[in-house]
Parts: C-alpha cells; sequence; structure tokens
C-alpha cells in the first residue's frame, strides 16, 4: 500500500492500464455475447459481440485500488458497492433475457442506499457548496438529493453506453475532472488516485472498445462507472459545479429517462417525441452523424463543460 502521492497516482494508472489489458486479452472470448439491441441505432451491429468487459476491468480498478491507497473502510465500502453493481450488471448482461426495470430498479436503489449510508455514517457534516457559498443541509433533506443523484448517475451512464468508444470516452473525461477537482480543491488526494486507477482500466478497455469494436462494456462496466462517479460527486461536496464533469453522459442518458418517466406518469405519448433519446441516438439517425463524429463532438463538449467547471471552482476557492 503506497501513500497518497503523485507517485501512487503513476503507479494506479499504469498498473490498472497494464493489467486491465492483459486481462481483457486473455478473457475476451469467454465473455457473453451480445444479442443485439432492438431498439437502438445501429443495435444490429453489436450482435454475436463479446460484452460485459466491466466484469474485467472493474475487480482489477478496486485491487488496484486497495494497493495504491491508504487504507479506509470507507473506501473499502465504497469498492465494495462498485463491484456489486458490477455483478448486478454482469449477471444482466449474461442473461438470455433482460431483466426487469422492476428488478434493476430495486437493486440500484440498495446498492445506492448502502453507498448513501456509508457516506453519512463517516461525514459528519451534510453540505454543498453553491458558487462559494456553503450551504448545511439536515440530514433528512441531504439523503433523497444525495440518493438520487446516485441512481441519477448509475442510470444515466447506463443509458449513455451505446457507441463504440463513446461512453468509455466521456467518463474518462468526467473522471479526470473529478480526480483533479479532489485533489486541487478537496483535500482528497486518495480519491483522486483512485479516479485516475479507474481512468486507467478504461483506456484498457478502450483498445478493444474503439471502432470498430471487439467487446462492449455492458451493464457490469457502465453501472459501476456511474455508481463510483456519482460517490466521487458526494466528496467534493459541491454538486453544482462538479455536474458539468460529465454533463454530456447526463443529458445523453438523462433525457430519455426523463421522457420515459412523463410519458408513463402522464400517460403521454407525445412527450418530447421531436427528439430522439438517447442523444447518440438522435445524433446518429437525425443528424447523420457517423459514429466517429458523434464520439469526438460529444467528447469535445463533455472537455470545454469539464474544464470550464474546473474554472469556476478555482476562481471561487
Amino acid at each position: 500500500m503506497l501513500a497518497a502521492t503523485p507517485i501512487s497516482a503513476l503507479v494506479g494508472l499504469l498498473l490498472g492500464f497494464a493489467l486491465s489489458t492483459a486481462l481483457i486479452a486473455l478473457f475476451r472470448d469467454k465473455l457473453p455475447q451480445d444479442h443485439g439491441r432492438a431498439y437502438a441505432v445501429g443495435g444490429e451491429q453489436s450482435k454475436g459481440k463479446a460484452r460485459g468487459s466491466g466484469v474485467v476491468f472493474i475487480p482489477v480498478f478496486a485491487a488496484v485500488t486497495l494497493l495504491v491507497t491508504p487504507f479506509s473502510w470507507e473506501r473499502c465500502a465504497y469498492l465494495f458497492l462498485t463491484l456489486a453493481a458490477m455483478l448486478t450488471g454482469y449477471l444482466d448482461d449474461r442473461s438470455d433475457l433482460p431483466w426487469g426495470e422492476l428488478k434493476k430498479g430495486l437493486l440500484d436503489l440498495a446498492i445506492c442506499l448502502l453507498a448513501l449510508i456509508t457516506f453519512m455514517n463517516t461525514h459528519t457534516e451534510y453540505a454543498f457548496t453553491v458558487f462559494g457559498w456553503r450551504v448545511n443541509l439536515p440530514w433528512w433533506l441531504f439523503a433523497p438529493i444525495a440518493l438520487f443523484l446516485l441512481w441519477a448517475f448509475i442510470n444515466c451512464c447506463n443509458c449513455a453506453d451505446g457507441v463504440d468508444g463513446h461512453f468509455g470516452s466521456l467518463s474518462v473525461i468526467a473522471l479526470g475532472a473529478l480526480g483533479y477537482a479532489l485533489y486541487a480543491f478537496c483535500e482528497g488526494s486518495a480519491w483522486s488516485v483512485s479516479a485516475l486507477t479507474l481512468i486507467g482500466c478504461v483506456l484498457a478497455y478502450l483498445l478493444f472498445n474503439a471502432s470498430p469494436s471487439l467487446i462492449m462494456m455492458g451493464d457490469a462496466g457502465s453501472r459501476a462507472i456511474g455508481l463510483f462517479m456519482g460517490i466521487l460527486v458526494l466528496l467534493t461536496g459541491n454538486f453544482l459545479l462538479c455536474l458539468p464533469f460529465a454533463i454530456v453522459i447526463l443529458l445523453d442518458g438523462g433525457l430519455g429517462l426523463l421522457k420515459l418517466a412523463i410519458m408513463r406518469t402522464f400517460h403521454s405519448k407525445t412527450f418530447m417525441m421531436w427528439l430522439l433519446t438517447p442523444l447518440h441516438d438522435e445524433a446518429r439517425k437525425k443528424r447523420r452523424w457517423s459514429d466517429t463524429q458523434t464520439v469526438f463532438r460529444f467528447c469535445i463538449v463533455q472537455l470545454v463543460c469539464a474544464l470550464a467547471g474546473l474554472l469556476v471552482m478555482a476562481a471561487l476557492r
């Protein structure tokens, strides 16, 4: 175990990348095959490809994080829950019939609730910063906000995963911004090391996921990354200024969830029918963007927003 220093961050990044690359190459042929997505643009192209590769690189992330960061029961709990999110996603990935929304929703809720309980038991103040002003919240108000944030990250990340290289690239940008914010503004150097370790693992996955992809992340990866990303946002104590770090992911996946929720709640068949969701399908089908254009343009917007968020945090420090 190393102290949380730039050296440990470098070791975490390189070790996560090297181990994930080797293990993905080794176990790629043993992963379940995708059945194709009936309602996704270009979904038939994914049929037969290996999916659920998160079951390979997420355990690498957890193990390397424990190796290169100081021991913390809180960090162990979050890593355990990240592995739990990975496992539920992988079981869905390998299932012949996709799990129902209720089953997945209840599992997500249970995992998010345990993460929230861990956070509230290890932090004495529940607050967030609004453009430089710290606002302390009673636990009964903080809890539902934080629970929704964690749930939103899990599900938005899951919905944003659908184009070769897309979600992996966006998550690298978001994790990089979160890691820097934790290191520079929040005295969370150990958490920034964790973020860089996860970046190394995701970059290894992208070696195999670049278009035309050989493997897909599946729910095993996207749900686990989404949960850990949401936890990092909680740890910054600055919900609003951290949202730009992942704004493209949240909009890409979140607008579809909002659309579905409104249509079901109010029995509306016309709400937001002008917009195809997730947004990467809107870009590819209606805007006629190629997969490469979609990935690059979404990543450029994400990078600009992340840099703007970091600069605002620095200005208000």
